[in-house]
């Protein structure tokens, strides 16, 4: 009796351990890459988690220390739904990254992208801002400001990538469309030394001066406080934060082009946890604008604006 009793125990260890060996079915989670860890990517971060919390979802989210590389996304890509995720939502560095995109598709797997458009027939949906009349407004803001005659300036961003390329677009249309000139152009470079050297010789030639977005604006506001003429030209900067808003209401930036980070993490991950709810699959890329509001010191303390700039200021 014992010894029978110690095989059934056996048996009963050996069925248990092969059920423990099945795979258990996965809960829904959604991979999240953004371009970077800048102030700007930490704010798209901070909506994805609360829509995340607010869905009751997992989202694995990796992003890289530095923007620009489609190599590093592609690894992160494969970390991020390493879990079994079958969404991914991501910033792309690049159009090499429709090719992933597709190959995703092949395996089930819905993506999603965010703040830039680089193509791709095989996305989901993407949610951005409309980076190219968000140039063309700052650049109309400029025009207005200085008439019909000035000298305009621009510090491009390198690498180029699509949401930059086209707010620079934007603007040198706008701004020539008005009769401006832009005498100085240069890439922000990295490091940035050589072009911040160059601008300190062009300001006193300079009526304005335009920065792309967020990490350029503050780079070159830094550089202008250092020479002693922040607030002297008419700098129109992008997107916001604590120190920005603080330069913004000290008159060191004349005026900003403010996005909604928070709002695009939050709505791209309710998206795709709508999608992977309802078994949802597009045959046609779907596309959620953002607006991009212009803020001055003006109407800075205006409700409207407030509201926008609440997210902005999370810790």
């Amino acid at each position: 009796m014992q010894s029978f009793l110690t095989v059934q125990r056996l048996a009963l260890l050996c069925a248990l351990g092969a059920v423990l060996a099945q795979p258990i079915a996965a809960k829904d989670c959604i991979g999240m890459v953004p371009a970077g860890t800048q102030v700007f990517w930490r704010q798209v971060e901070a909506g994805a988690r609360q829509a995340a919390l607010d869905a009751d979802i997992e989202l694995h989210l990796r992003g890289p220390r530095r923007e620009g590389s489609v190599a590093t996304q592609l690894q992160l890509i494969d970390k991020v739904l390493e879990p079994g995720c079958k969404a991914l939502i991501i910033a792309p560095a690049g159009p090499q990254i429709n090719a992933k995109a597709s190959e995703l598709k092949d395996q089930g797997v819905l993506t999603f992208y965010i703040d830039r458009d680089v193509g791709g027939r095989d996305v989901q949906a993407l949610i951005a801002t409309n980076n190219y009349r968000a140039g063309q407004a700052a650049g109309r803001y400029v025009a207005r400001r200085l008439g019909s005659q000035g000298r305009v300036g621009m510090i491009r961003m390198t690498p180029e990538i699509a949401s930059t390329s086209a707010r620079q677009r934007g603007f040198i249309q706008a701004v020539e469309a008005a009769g401006l000139r832009i005498v100085f152009d240069r890439p922000l470079g990295d490091p940035p030394h050589a072009t911040l050297e160059a601008l300190r010789e062009q300001l006193p030639r300079l009526d304005a001066l335009f920065t792309p977005n967020g990490s350029s604006t503050r780079q070159v506001y830094a550089a202008l406080l250092r020479m002693q003429v922040a607030g002297q030209v008419l700098h129109l900067g992008f997107d916001a934060d604590p120190l920005l808003l603080e330069a913004l209401g000290a008159g060191g930036i004349e005026a900003l082009m403010v996005q909604q980070p928070y709002r695009m993490g939050y709505q791209s991950v309710l998206l795709a946890q709508r999608a992977l709810r309802e078994r949802l699959l597009q045959t046609q890329r779907r596309e959620f604008e953002l607006e991009a509001v212009l803020v001055t010191r003006e109407n800075l303390g205006s409700p409207p604006v407030q509201a926008l700039l609440a997210p902005l200021m999370l810790p």
